[in-house]
Formats: structure tokens, C-alpha cells, sequence
């Protein structure tokens, strides 16, 4: 979360979370949380098992004349917009790199579709736009057969095809630290509005973006030009160690070393609190002691 959502308040014993700014929210959202345990970003576990896979996909990108490609990330839609991002939002998504496709040779799109099942349903007539973009062979979609709701495609994957990677909803950024951590320049455009983010830290017009047409009027213009743009699509070093304080790709195996050892001690007979403790005592042995602190009224 880059920002304080009154719905993600929680009251409980143990939370997983990238980093004291992740705490901080939780402090400001008023959570009762006993244990909260910094991991360190939790999906970088495996990216090199994704780069042959990665690497497949840029290569028939390649073969069908795209020199640069570009990745677009999405957050589905509703039908009623007033309880989801609506479908014409979503559209827009599509819309614009598609297009850039059809009149430029060299340019290539990854879209990675938080929800592919019904993504040609919900794009409506853009849906003729990207069939005709495929047949390019300039254009792939990471579909999964029968999914109906969240992809099991690794965004990661997407991203490391790409030359730079676009999340479309800075409301929702996980993805594109996903991306950025792994050295791949990745851009937020703000389509919901939300100022109050940690993500508005970073530079407007390299990084953060208002809208679609600001974005891809620079990504193409950082394609064209010999060397690119300075530092586009680049997160301030400072700023990514805010958000993993680690920057190791260990932190599911910090979460799942210390859910092993809560399993232990119960397996063991001993009383729940004493669990909870020799648990947080072990990380903090092992990671310091600013690594597991108590957020609000824990009892």
C-alpha cells in the first residue's frame, strides 16, 4: 500500500511487510498489530527461473521486426464503475500502445492482463484493435486458459521481455516495484487520482505520468531518441531500499522461516504467546531488532 486505506485496517497477531514505511501506514491507519515482520519485497523469490522464458518471447517479438517493446500492466475492470475501475478506463489501457504499434514497424507490446479470461470480452471494440495487432506478430498477450479472475502469469516475466514497463494505475504499484527492482525502467501513470501516495515522490515526466497520452508520447520519444532519455523510467536508489529495506530477493524465505517456526513451537505444546514471542525473538537474532515491532493496542 503506498498510502493509508481505512479498509486495510487490521487487528492481528502477525503481519508480513516490506518495510518500516509499510508499518508506518499501519501506525497511521490506527492497526493493532503484536507482531509486524519485515520481510523485504515477498515476490522477488525466483527471477532467474523466468529469464529462458523472458528471453522466448522477446525473440519472435524480435523476428517479427520489434527493436524496442515495451510492457503494459493492468488492474481489470467492473462493468459498474462505481464500484471498479470501469471498462472504458481499462480500454485506454490498450488503446494507446496498439495503436503505436499499427504505425510504427519497429515497436513491439507485452500486455500482461491482471485478469485475461475475460479480458477480449471487456475491451469490447478495442478487442478487433489488438486481434489486428497481433497478427503483426509485433503484439503478445500473456493469456492463461480458464482464468476468469487473477493471472498465474508472473508479471515479472512480462517485464523482462521489455524495455520499459508501464503500469497503468499508480493506485496499485506493486507490480511495478516488482518490475523496477529488478532493473527494468518502469513508469506509473496516475489514471484514479491519488496524490496522497508514496509513488507521487518520484519524478513526474520520467517516472510518473498523469495520463496515458503524456506517457506514450515519452516512451516513444525515449525510443527514438540515439540514447534514450536520462534516467527514464529509473526509481531513486534511496527510495526502493524505503521500499525493501533488504534488496536481497530473500524475503519469502524470511516469511516462510518464520511461519515454520510458529508451526514448531505449537507442534511442541507451548502456549501461544510464548510462540509468538520465540518466533519474533528468532528474527530479530537473525535480521535485528528493528525488524519486528508492535504497531498499536496489541492486547
Amino acid at each position: 500500500d503506498g498510502y493509508r486505506n481505512y479498509e486495510c485496517r487490521l487487528s492481528t497477531d502477525v503481519v508480513f511487510g516490506y518495510s518500516g514505511f509499510s508499518a508506518e501506514i499501519e501506525k497511521n491507519l490506527g492497526s493493532s498489530i503484536s507482531h509486524f515482520v519485515i520481510t523485504g519485497f515477498l515476490r522477488n523469490y525466483n527471477p532467474a527461473a523466468l529469464v529462458r522464458r523472458a528471453e522466448e518471447i522477446r525473440a519472435k517479438l524480435n523476428e517479427a521486426g520489434a527493436r524496442k517493446v515495451v510492457c503494459v500492466l493492468d488492474e481489470n475492470s467492473a462493468s459498474d464503475k462505481r464500484w471498479h475501475t470501469g471498462h472504458g478506463l481499462q480500454r485506454e489501457n490498450y488503446s494507446v500502445m496498439l495503436e503505436e504499434v499499427m504505425r510504427t514497424p519497429w515497436l513491439g507490446v507485452i500486455f500482461k492482463p491482471k485478469a485475461p479470461g475475460t479480458l477480449r470480452s471487456r475491451l469490447g471494440p478495442v478487442s478487433d484493435l489488438l486481434t489486428a495487432a497481433e497478427k503483426t506478430g509485433r503484439c503478445v498477450i500473456l493469456e492463461t486458459s480458464g482464468v476468469t479472475h487473477a493471472s498465474s502469469v508472473p508479471v515479472l516475466l512480462a517485464g523482462l521481455a521489455s524495455d520499459v514497463v508501464i503500469h497503468s494505475h499508480l493506485s496499485a504499484g506493486t507490480a511495478a516495484l516488482e518490475c523496477v527492482l529488478n532493473g527494468i525502467p518502469t513508469l506509473l501513470i496516475d489514471r484514479e487520482g491519488a496524490p496522497m501516495s508514496k509513488l507521487y515522490e518520484l519524478p513526474s515526466g520520467k517516472v510518473r505520468f498523469a495520463n496515458w497520452a503524456e506517457a506514450a508520447d515519452s516512451v516513444m520519444a525515449h525510443f527514438r531518441a540515439k540514447n534514450g532519455i536520462s534516467d527514464f523510467g529509473i526509481w531513486d536508489e534511496t527510495f526502493l531500499r524505503e521500499m525493501d529495506p533488504f534488496g536481497d530477493d530473500k524475503a519469502a524465505t524470511r516469511m516462510g522461516s518464520y511461519l515454520q517456526w510458529l508451526i514448531e513451537g505449537f507442534d511442541k505444546g507451548q502456549d501461544r504467546e510464548t510462540v509468538l514471542e520465540e518466533a519474533a525473538n528468532r528474527y530479530r537474532d537473525l535480521w535485528g531488532d528493528d525488524k519486528v515491532i508492535s504497531i498499536g493496542d496489541c492486547h
